[in-house]
């Protein structure tokens, strides 16, 4: 998944959301629903500076271990729903 994508023939960059446990701000590329159980969680990318470089991460977390930043738009966010497998 890219980390933008084009919308209206404007360029568009993931919107920022909070993680509750660090206080770190990362990019919310997308929604997902577990198969099992339902539960929602948040794939999530982040920048960090290094003393002679940068390293961007990217990673899973609970949904509800992130929280909105105010002034972001969050409806071009995709939404992932999975069905089990059985």
């Amino acid at each position: 998944m890219s980390d933008h994508v084009q919308v209206a023939g404007e360029l568009y960059f993931s919107p920022v959301v909070r993680l509750r446990r660090t206080g770190r701000y990362v990019f919310l590329l997308a929604w997902e629903q577990h198969p099992r159980g339902g539960a929602w969680r948040a794939r999530v990318a982040w920048v960090e500076r290094r003393p002679a470089s940068w390293r961007v991460g990217e990673g899973w977390v609970s949904a509800k271990d992130v929280e909105p930043v105010e002034g972001q738009d969050y409806r071009q966010v995709p939404r992932r729903y999975e069905e089990p497998d059985f």
